[in-house]
C-alpha cells in the first residue's frame, strides 16, 4: 500500500486535535463522546484477462455524540476541515435541544482496559503493487493458457478506529485486510468458477490454490445438464454461503434489525424470543461471538467503546445466551453487559459482530465430504439471498459458478443453477459433518468465520434461468 506510505498525523494525534476542536463548538453539552473512523484501501480490478483498475480509497468518518441531562444527539461528518467539525457539532448542539429525554441514558464511559488483539501486519501494507499485480497476472495467464477468461479483485485495506470522551475514554484500534476474489468463465459467462481467499496477514495469501481452484471448477462447470428440484444431500463449501449466514444475526423484514440482542429478545423482536434453553440447531453445532479467536477482525470493544466478551450463543444445538449491553444490564436483572452495543443513541438493540461458527468433534476438508457424499450436490457458491420466513429463517436464492452431481463421493457432471427456498434453522438441525471455519468476507460490519458443511435435505424448488 506504497501510497499510504506517504508522511501522515498519526489518527490519534488527529483525534486529540478534532476532540479539541470539538469540545470549543459543544456550546451546553455536558459529555462530548467523538468516534474518528479511517478506511483506507488498494484494489486492483481486472475482467476479461487484462488489469482494468488501479484504485486507492481513503475515507475518513467523524461521528459526534453530545449529551446533556437525559438528552443526547449525533452527526456524521466526512470532513475533518474545522468549518466542517464546527457545522456538525453545531448541529448536533441543536439538535441536543429538541431531543427528548432518554430513560435509558447512561453516563459516558470512562477509561477501559482491553485485552490485546494484535491484527494490523506491516507486510500487507507494504506488499507492493508489483507483487500484488503478478497474483493477477499468473491467474490470467493461467486461464488464458486454458481459453477461459479471468476477473476479481485482490484489495488490501488497512482500517482504524478511535472513540474519546469527555470523561476519560480513549479506545484505539487499527487492523489489515484482504481479499482476493477471482472466477473464471468461457461461453459468454456460462461456464464458471469461482474462488475467494481472505486474509489480514498478505503472507497468508496462496494466490496460487485461488487460481488452480477457480481453474478446475470453471474446466467442470460445462455442458450442464438439469437436475429435478427436491431436496438433496449437499456439501457446501466454507467461502460459498455468508450472504446466508448474515442472516442468522439480522431480519431484513424488520429493517436488517439484529436478532442475537439481549433488548430484541426482552421485547419481542427477535426470532429467538422466549427460547432460550430451547433446542434450534442440531447438538453438534457450536455458535460463539469472539473477537479474540484468532481469524477475527475488528475491535475488542463495542460502539461505546465497552470491552467486549466472547459468548457461547448455542451449545449442543441449544440457544445459551445472548449479546448484551450496558442498557440492558441496566434495564434488567438478569443481563450483564457483554460489549455488543452498537453507537449509541441505538435504538436496535445489541449485536454479536465476531460470529463464529463450528461443529463438535473432528473436522474435515472439502474434498472429504465430496468423498463421503453418497449422492447429492456440490455448492460452490451461493447469492441473491432473500429472507422468505423470519420466525424459521426461512431464505431463498440461487446456486451460482459451479454446482455439481456427487455420486459414490465423486463429482460425476455439472447441472444448471438452481433455486432453493431453505431454513436456516431446519439445515442447522440436519448438518452431518464440518470443516474448519475460515474467515470470509465481513457484512455490515459482521465478521463471521464459517465452516463447509455436508447437510441431508436442502430444499431445491426450481431450476434457474441464470
Amino acid at each position: 500500500m506504497s501510497q499510504s506510505l506517504q508522511k501522515q498525523i498519526p489518527l490519534t494525534e488527529r483525534g486529540h486535535r478534532v476532540f479539541d476542536m470539538v469540545r470549543k463548538f459543544a456550546r451546553g453539552a455536558q459529555e462530548i463522546e467523538i468516534s474518528l473512523i479511517s478506511t483506507t484501501g488498494e484494489y486492483l480490478r481486472f475482467g476479461n484477462n487484462e488489469l482494468g483498475q488501479s484504485q486507492f480509497t481513503k475515507n475518513r468518518t467523524l461521528s459526534v455524540r453530545l449529551s446533556s441531562g437525559k438528552k443526547q444527539a449525533r452527526t456524521t461528518t466526512g470532513r475533518l476541515e474545522e468549518s466542517f467539525i464546527q457545522k456538525a457539532v453545531e448541529k448536533a448542539v441543536s439538535q441536543l435541544k429538541t431531543s427528548p429525554e432518554d430513560p435509558d441514558y447512561l453516563p459516558m464511559l470512562e477509561q477501559q482496559s482491553y485485552q490485546t488483539v494484535s491484527r494490523y501486519h506491516t507486510r500487507t501494507v507494504e506488499e507492493s503493487a508489483e507483487t500484488k499485480a503478478g497474483y493477477v497476472g499468473r491467474a490470467i495467464e493461467r486461464a488464458r493458457d486454458n481459453k477461459l477468461l479471468a476477473s476479481g479483485v485482490l484489495g488490501t485495506s488497512v482500517d482504524e478506529g478511535l472513540i474519546i470522551n469527555t470523561s476519560g475514554l480513549e479506545s484505539h484500534y487499527r487492523g489489515t485486510g484482504g481479499y482476493f476474489s477471482l472466477t473464471m468463465d468461457a461461453d459468454n459467462g456460462n461456464q464458471t468458477g469461482y474462488a475467494l481467499s481472505t486474509f489480514a496477514d498478505i503472507t497468508e495469501l496462496d494466490a496460487r490454490k485461488v487460481s488452480e481452484t477457480a481453474l478446475e471448477r470453471a474446466k467442470l462447470n460445462k455442458a450442464q445438464t438439469e437436475v429435478q428440484p427436491g431436496k438433496f444431500d449437499v456439501v457446501i463449501d466454507p467461502h460459498a454461503w455468508s450472504e446466508m449466514l448474515f442472516f442468522f444475526i439480522v431480519s431484513a423484514s424488520a429493517g436488517y434489525s439484529p436478532d442475537f440482542g439481549t433488548r430484541q429478545y426482552k421485547e419481542g423482536r427477535s426470532y429467538l424470543s422466549g427460547r432460550i434453553g430451547e433446542k434450534i440447531m442440531g447438538e453438534n453445532v457450536i455458535l460463539e461471538d469472539d473477537v479474540y479467536h484468532p481469524l477475527q477482525m475488528g475491535p475488542p470493544f463495542d460502539g461505546e467503546g465497552y470491552p467486549k466478551s466472547k459468548l457461547t450463543l448455542v451449545e449442543n444445538g441449544e440457544l445459551r445466551s445472548l449479546a448484551s449491553s450496558r442498557i440492558s444490564a441496566h434495564r434488567y436483572q438478569d443481563a450483564k453487559a457483554t460489549g455488543h452495543e452498537l453507537p449509541l443513541p441505538n435504538p436496535l438493540g445489541e449485536t454479536p459482530t465476531n460470529l463464529v461458527i463450528r461443529g463438535k468433534g473432528p473436522t474435515k476438508t472439502t474434498e472429504d465430504l465430496v468423498e463421503e457424499l453418497d449422492k447429492g450436490l456440490l455448492l460452490t457458491r451461493l447469492w441473491y439471498i432473500r429472507e422468505v420466513e423470519p420466525r424459521t429463517k426461512t431464505l431463498t436464492g440461487m446456486t451460482r459458478d459451479g454446482t455439481f452431481l456427487v455420486e459414490n463421493g465423486e463429482i460425476k457432471r455439472p447441472v444448471k443453477n438452481l433455486r432453493f427456498n431453505q431454513s436456516l434453522l431446519e439445515l442447522f438441525n440436519n448438518i452431518e459433518k464440518f470443516t474448519e471455519p475460515v474467515r470470509n468476507t465481513s457484512f455490515t460490519g459482521a465478521a463471521v468465520l464459517e465452516p463447509g458443511v455436508l447437510a441431508k435435505d436442502f430444499n431445491f424448488t426450481s431450476v434457474s434461468p441464470f
